[in-house]
């Protein structure tokens, strides 16, 4: 009895200790940011934007022309992952 509870005691701690250290679930939720961009390129009522801090921001719906300032909304943790690399 107590080998078995031992063993279902070793597989919690492991999915425990994979699923916090090895494969972050939160970083699955998007934290969304919305922020005044400047539209750089325009294709198709798809515009890419550049913000203050000069990352850019792809595919947005938008009817703006180049040079325009246009709200967006994007996800932080995917513009703090490319600055990292």
């Amino acid at each position: 009895m107590n080998e078995k509870l031992l063993a279902y005691g070793a597989i919690a701690a492991a999915i425990v200790i994979m699923s916090t250290i090895v494969f972050p679930f939160w970083n699955l939720i998007p934290t969304m940011v919305t922020e005044k961009v400047r539209v750089v390129y325009v294709e198709a009522g798809k515009c890419t934007a550049e913000t203050t801090d000069g990352y850019i921001i792809r595919n947005i719906p938008c009817d703006a022309k180049i040079g325009d300032n246009i709200t967006a909304t994007y996800d932080v943790k995917i513009k703090d992952r490319e600055h990292k690399i």
